[in-house]
Order: structure tokens, then sequence, then C-alpha cells
């Protein structure tokens, strides 16, 4: 095995004062526990809808007997039926019998397929607004959305869970499209993005393959001491403890998900990874407090050489504008936006629409669990004047002033450019 227990046991425990994000271990939350039915990667020979189906079944019976046999209303107002539909896999085909016509082409998305994969802690809804985007412009296209192992149940099942069961569920979407789908273009949000370049990176058979889209790239967490991370798990479950009611996400992160999550990246830091020759749209902000915007950037400049390529680079407090490197399409766009009390652009905000009943301005679930003292919270939660920010500006705004970005105020805009880019890609080159 390497180190022996001891030293791990040794370095975590120096490590323990420096984390800057720490959680009880012994907090009476049901949730902290293992299921005993996580979510795991697919068995070989599973079809995608029978994957889709038995997941979902899963996620009820353990949703039904973790949360709301005990609890009246585990996740607000939202039943178990909408929590389910929320953190499920998903296989959507083209949209009406017109995507049979011959006169159908790729413009519309025939021939067609996205594969959706979400981030650490949260589901397949994180690329929902995106995904409802692109089915309106490519309705002949289909979308297939996965739910990584250890997500979707109850946060103790991220204790034990390893980031090659990601890469395994990642791969099975990949080869999951039938060959009327000449055109694959997988899409990543946060660890998603660090998954689908993994699976990428690793294949020898890319014909399929048309574009990458990396949205809040988890190539390297933000932290210098993610490298404890590895070691910190055998005396620590938590990195963090929070309320665990969001329907779409976990409030809690486990530090061996953190640990995984280090040791996919690594990879990405060390320049072990082949180039990519492939079309790559990317998203980041500068002010990310969860990732580490300047390993995309090398990515994007160093790795990807394709020449079709695109970087929307949201410009917040962080990076000036002036400091990025001399690169092509990199599109630097202004983060505050006063219409919708916008500051900066945080991690979580760039997927989603400001339109989302659930993650969307002043939708059901605001993002306030930065607030420990009770008058802050409340007053983050129902404020009407509440602004959104990245944790970056947390410190220097009144208490209650600002809540964590979940939405994106560019998302239209940011809509019409990769969807223009994608149908770039389809297109043959010269």
């Amino acid at each position: 095995m390497g180190t022996s227990r001891i030293l791990k046991t040794g370095l975590a425990s120096l490590a323990l004062c420096s984390l800057l994000a720490t959680g009880a271990c012994a907090t009476p939350d049901a949730a902290l526990d293992p299921s005993g039915a996580a979510v795991t990667a697919p068995a070989a020979g599973t079809s995608f809808d029978d994957y889709v189906q038995s997941t979902r079944q899963q996620l009820r019976d353990v949703l039904s007997q973790t949360r709301f046999a005990s609890e009246e209303k585990p996740f607000g107002d939202h039943s178990i039926d909408q929590v389910v539909d929320i953190r499920a896999p998903y296989a959507l085909d083209p949209v009406g019998a017109a995507c049979d016509a011959e006169d159908i082409d790729l413009s519309q998305g025939k021939g067609v397929g996205f594969l959706m994969v979400h981030g650490l802690t949260d589901s397949p809804y994180w690329l929902s607004d995106i995904r409802d985007n692109l089915r309106d412009r490519f309705p002949c296209a289909a979308f297939h959305g996965l739910l990584l192992p250890g997500h979707g149940t109850v946060p103790g099942d991220l204790l034990d869970v390893e980031y090659e069961d990601w890469l395994k569920t990642v791969r099975f979407g990949m080869n999951s499209f039938g060959d009327d789908v000449k055109h694959i273009i997988p899409m990543g949000f946060s660890t998603g993005a660090a998954l689908i370049g993994r699976v990428y990176g690793e294949q020898t058979n890319k014909d399929r393959v048309s574009a990458l889209v990396m949205l809040s790239p988890g190539l390297a967490a933000k932290s210098g001491q993610a490298w404890l991370t590895p070691y910190v798990r055998y005396v620590k479950d938590w990195v963090g403890v929070g309320e665990n009611n969001d329907p779409g996400k976990y409030g809690s992160m486990a530090m061996n998900a953190a640990a995984e999550f280090y040791l996919l990246t690594k990879p990405y830091g060390d320049g072990s990874l082949p180039d990519f020759d492939v079309p790559v749209f990317g998203v980041v902000s500068s002010d990310d407090q969860t990732i580490n915007p300047d390993v995309m950037l090398d990515f994007y400049c160093n790795k990807v050489t394709s020449r079709h390529k695109q970087l929307i680079w949201y410009q917040g407090e962080t990076v000036a504008a002036t400091g990025l490197p001399d690169c092509t399409g990199i599109d630097i766009v202004r983060s505050e936006n006063h219409e919708f009390r916008t500051l900066n652009h945080a991690h979580t905000a760039i997927t989603m629409s400001p339109t989302d009943p659930i993650y969307g301005l002043d939708g059901s679930a605001p993002e306030c669990g930065h607030y420990e003292d009770t008058a802050a919270r409340s007053r983050c939660q129902s404020g009407t004047d509440t602004m959104y920010a990245e944790r970056n500006l947390f410190d220097t705004a009144p208490a209650g002033t600002l809540r964590r970005g979940t939405f994106n105020p560019d998302f239209a805009s940011m809509m019409d450019k990769m969807a223009r880019f994608i149908t770039t890609s389809l297109s043959p080159q010269d």
C-alpha cells in the first residue's frame, strides 16, 4: 500500500489545524452515514435505459428510507418525485417524429449525442438549464445525463467512493449512444469537466468526439493544501458539514471525495496528459474559490492544440484582464451585473439560468450556508436586495448581505456563444 497508516495519520493530524474548511465528525445527521445502497458504476453490458430506470428506483428507495421516512420535509416543499427527477440520470431522445425526415441535418442535431456530467456533491440538475437550452436549438439530438457514483442519495455515500468509479461511469456514458449518433459532445461541470478530459485523453478511438465543453472546470483544487486530503481522510471524515436539505446537491463534503478529486486531477498539473486535438469550449470565473482557474488557462493554452477553441473568462476581482496569457480565443467578460444583483461569478454560478426556479434569481434554494449566525443567515435567505457573489467577497460585506452565486447573469449570451461553437465543431473543418 506504500506509506504506512501511522505516517498517514501523523501527516493528517498535523494538517487538521491548517485546513481552510473544517467540520465536526460527530454530528447527529443520518445523512452523514452511508446508506448501504450507494449508486455505483454501471455493470458491463447494462443498457443506458436500464441504467436510468434502475438508478431512479434506487434513489427513490434510499431517499424514502433515509430522509422522507423520518423527516416531514427533508428538501423543503420538494416531494420525493421531484427530488428523484432532479437527481436521477436521464436519456432524452430527439424531439418529435420530424427528426426522422431525410432533410434534417446536423444543424438541428441529427446524429448528435450530448453527454452531461455533473460535479462533486451535486446532481444532473446542475446542467439541466444548459441541456434544455441546447435541446431547443438542436431538437434532433440525443441527451444522456449521468449520475456519478456516491451521489444522489446521502453525503455519507461519498465516504467510500473512488475516482475510478467516476471514470468508469463516464466511459459507460461515452459508449451509450447508438450507431446513429456520429458526433458525441461530452459536457462537464466542475469535476465533470476533469472526468470528460481524462476519458477523452485515454481513448484511442476518438473519431466520434466532436468537441468538449468544460464549465467551471475542476482541473485542480483552489486550495494549496489539497495534496493533504488523501492522508487526512484516514482521521477525519468531513471537509465541512452543512445543511443537507438542498434538492439538487449535498450540503456536506466528505474528505474522501476531496481526496479522490485531488487524485483524479493530478495529471492536469503534472503535464502527463496528451495534447487535445479536439475543439474545446470552456467557461471559468477568475474569482472561482473552489477550483484553480489558472490551471484551466494553462490547459487551454498549452494542451488544447485544436485551432477551434474558445474560453469565456469571467473577469472579477482576482486577476487583472491584462494579466491573461496571449492565447487564441479568450473571451473576457466582466462579472458584475447590476440587473441581476451580481458582484462576481462564483464556481456554482456558471451553468444555471437566472430564471431557474431553484437556483436562479431569488430561487427556492439560496446559498447562505457561509453564515453561522442565525440572524445573518435569515437575512441572506429572505432579503429582497441580497447580492450574489463568490466567497472571496464575503468577509468585506455586511453580515447577511451576500448569497453565493448559483446562476449566471450572462447565461443567454454564453449559450449563444456555445451553440455557435458547437455548430462550427459539427461542420467539416478545413
